[in-house]
């Protein structure tokens, strides 16, 4: 019997930015995407900037289905902050997410369920406050990545689906809250050893993400863990919309290149959104209250 595995394709969209401010291309870029993504019968998680949202509300309301989820994204820079958002205690954090609730819902029309902070920025006040907002998921841990710039710092996180802790970002369970981390190798150190290697689309060329790809399918089936999953990441900041475009190709063969590896390593990969992974989770482990 093959292994499941859920594979999500993730997109940060921040395309109002103020390092980019081009909301058309952040429109063209998520319609890229998501052909990829239905073509070849995936599924994506959209964490969007409350910017975004209100640059493009009606593309987000169309692309609300079962292929699909929309969450929310956070920069603090954008919203008239000054650093990241692990820099932050509770309570500032709970107004900042607070209010990009509210913007986001204005524009979308929707209450999101799942979150994202930009540039995996995140300390121990983060996932306490996340669950009390009412987010059922996040995706917001980069297991490894050690960059105190970026007050991002996840040496020993886990690097599975798992209830987040109210104490500690590192530690597991206690809180209604299913933390869903992006898929990394923390054996394989980038930036003078500061960032694991990641999915990334933009970050290789399909040949150095294929030899990631076998990696972590690998490493997946064998993981004791109720719930296997691996988290594609990229930005709606590249033109996925043109089939000439690095990125769209790049993308492209990553696609190919899993469903061929998976077959290779015997497992099935099981499309979801970061939602549904989060609730396979919850179904195969129920919190413990």
């Amino acid at each position: 019997m093959k292994t499941n595995i859920h594979i999500c394709w993730t997109l940060d969209c921040e395309a109002t930015h103020p390092a980019v401010g081009d909301a058309d291309l952040g429109v063209r870029s998520i319609r890229g995407f998501m052909q990829l993504i239905r073509r070849a019968n995936l599924r994506s998680t959209l964490f969007v900037l409350p910017t975004d949202a209100a640059a493009y509300p009606a593309l987000l309301g169309d692309l609300g289905a079962q292929d699909c989820q929309i969450g929310m994204h956070y920069h603090p820079e954008v919203e008239g902050y000054d650093d990241f958002c692990g820099s932050y205690e509770g309570d500032q954090q709970r107004k900042m997410y607070a209010d990009g609730i509210k913007k986001f819902a204005d524009a979308a029309g929707l209450a999101p369920k799942t979150f994202r902070t930009g540039s995996a920025s995140a300390n121990d006040a983060t996932f306490p406050v996340v669950a009390e907002l009412g987010f059922e998921s996040s995706s917001l841990s980069l297991p490894g990545r050690n960059m105190t710039h970026l007050r991002s710092n996840w040496l020993d996180a886990p690097q599975h689906p798992h209830y987040a802790n109210p104490a500690n970002r590192l530690l597991e369970d206690g809180l209604d809250l299913v933390e869903v981390p992006l898929t990394s190798d923390p054996d394989s150190m980038l930036w003078f050893g500061k960032h694991p290697q990641d999915l990334r689309v933009e970050l290789f060329d399909a040949k150095n993400q294929y030899y990631m790809i076998d990696k972590v399918l690998g490493r997946e089936k064998t993981r004791s863990q109720p719930v296997k999953a691996i988290i594609v990441l990229t930005h709606n900041i590249f033109e996925y919309e043109d089939p000439g475009d690095f990125r769209h190709q790049t993308m492209k063969q990553m696609i190919t290149d899993f469903a061929r590896l998976a077959d290779e390593h015997q497992v099935n990969l099981v499309p979801a959104t970061i939602g549904q992974i989060a609730a396979a989770f919850r179904k195969a482990a129920p919190l413990k209250k």
